[in-house]
């Protein structure tokens, strides 16, 4: 069974950047999750900064691998081949939990 992730979205009250505050387990198979709210939240306000913040979860090293790429290609993986996931927020930062 998957470990379950916890996300709370906390917009700033600009409206330009949104922080995805992540509790849980974070491992490759349910990162998935985490890049179909950027897209979502990016697809809602586009051009929007999203930060995840993984400050109190715990990740496994090959999925902070993944979101690390992610944030300096600013390119997010396609999950589905759908044309909607194309839109990957244009600022993607990633708040890394303490080692």
């Amino acid at each position: 069974m998957e470990p379950k992730l916890r996300v709370v979205a906390q917009f700033d009250i600009d409206l330009r950047k949104v922080r995805l505050v992540v509790r849980g387990r974070v491992t490759e198979q349910n990162s998935r999750v985490l890049y179909v709210l950027a897209r979502r939240a990016n697809a809602t306000l586009p051009g929007l900064n999203v930060v995840l913040d993984l400050h109190l979860a715990t990740i496994t090293p090959a999925a902070l691998n993944d979101l690390r790429l992610s944030s300096e290609t600013g390119a997010l993986p396609l999950l589905t081949g759908h044309k909607e996931e194309l839109l990957a927020p244009q600022q993607l930062s990633i708040l890394a939990p303490a080692a």
